[in-house]
């Protein structure tokens, strides 16, 4: 996510960049929004749970990559497509291979048999190309970096001549007609074409925060602001309903869907100097393409065996405390995948090279 990626563009004619320091509360809010992802996709997790975290972390996530991408400065189209191709996409390839590689090797065992037995082996190879949500059912979760390398394009070329307000205030209209006409239509686009409006809007207002809306530095004040939102964020989440943006639902009403979605990130930004007294928040924050691209294989892992074992027998479902310690596996198993990763696959999570060892 370029909260996942390690770059972005940023407008052009700006002034200097900001220092590139890394923020640990940045860190902290990248933290809560992957965990809510992580809980949001586990089986079992309460549909009330679902709803609130689902109501933001996607447009969380995006207005991050936002803000990060403006921190990092302005870089020339072809060194930041070709940047964002290795941060993004080259994740995106490796880990869809290995989630089709495990797949096509346990379709036909078990409960999956009869939902994927019949499914032609090339099927999952057109949900790749496409990057279309619901055909990646390989790994569902995939479907953000092509969507974020998208969203990061679209704004570099915006970004040439529009300020990042400018962006965030002519997408806004763009979004909510978006919203309210195209998924009746019941098309979808590749390379999440069909999420750019709506994705678009909270990537710039990132950018935008960036000088206009400073995080702020005190725990307690933070806290007691976002505090104040919590009640208008819990109704408007609430009457707006499930909200799934690779699905394309947007709730009742796209209005209640923006503002929801700025609410809770606005509760996650305020509270994130408290958030990042936490360093295994942190931690979590500075691995969230890791956690992002491996916990839905370790879900698909863990539902095996526990089909194998029967501990879910014919007509049971999986509860909230399935849900939290499949989380919780899934989170915990990156600390010792992270060093496997970085030390012998460093391309697979998008960076260069191995880390120099310490003297």
């Amino acid at each position: 996510m370029a909260s996942l990626t390690r770059t972005s563009p940023r407008h052009g004619d700006a002034a200097t960049p900001i220092a590139e320091a890394r923020d640990a509360r940045i860190d902290a809010a990248k933290g809560v929004a992957i965990v809510l992802v992580v809980v949001g996709h586990a089986k079992g997790v309460p549909q009330l749970v679902a709803l609130l975290a689902y109501s933001f972390h996607v447009p969380l996530f995006f207005l991050l990559s936002g803000w990060l991408s403006q921190r990092r400065g302005m870089r020339a189209p072809a060194e930041a497509t070709a940047t964002l191709a290795r941060s993004l996409l080259v994740p995106y390839a490796f880990f869809f291979l290995l989630a089709y590689a495990y797949w096509l090797l346990t379709r036909q065992i078990g409960e999956k048999a009869a939902r994927w037995g019949q499914t032609p082996w090339w099927d999952p190879i057109g949900g790749f190309l496409t990057g279309i949500g619901p055909r990646l059912y390989v790994h569902p979760a995939l479907w953000f970096l092509p969507a974020l390398f998208t969203t990061a394009l679209a704004y570099l070329l915006l970004g040439k001549r529009l300020q990042p307000g400018a962006i965030a205030l002519l997408s806004l209209p763009l979004a909510l007609l978006w919203i309210a006409a195209f998924p009746g239509a019941g098309v979808r686009l590749p390379f999440a074409l069909d999420i750019l409006p709506v994705a678009l809007f909270f990537y710039a207002c990132g950018a935008f925060c960036v000088r206009a809306l400073p995080l702020p530095r005190s725990a307690p004040t933070g806290a007691a602001c976002a505090a104040a939102l919590l009640v208008p964020w819990l109704w408007l989440a609430w009457s707006n309903g499930r909200v799934d943006i690779n699905q394309l639902r947007f709730g009742a009403s796209g209005w209640k869907f923006v503002l929801a979605s700025l609410s809770g990130t606005a509760i996650v930004l305020l509270a994130s100097p408290l958030a990042a007294r936490s360093a295994a928040l942190r931690w979590i924050g500075r691995n969230t393409l890791l956690i992002l691209c491996t916990h839905m294989l370790v879900f698909f892992v863990l539902s095996g065996i526990a089909s194998l074992l029967g501990l879910f027998p014919s007509g049971s479902k999986p509860g909230p405390a399935w849900a939290l310690g499949v989380s919780t596996i899934a989170i915990a198993l990156c600390v010792p995948l992270r060093g496997l990763f970085a030390r012998h696959a460093p391309w697979a999570l998008g960076l260069r090279g191995a880390p120099v060892p310490a003297a």
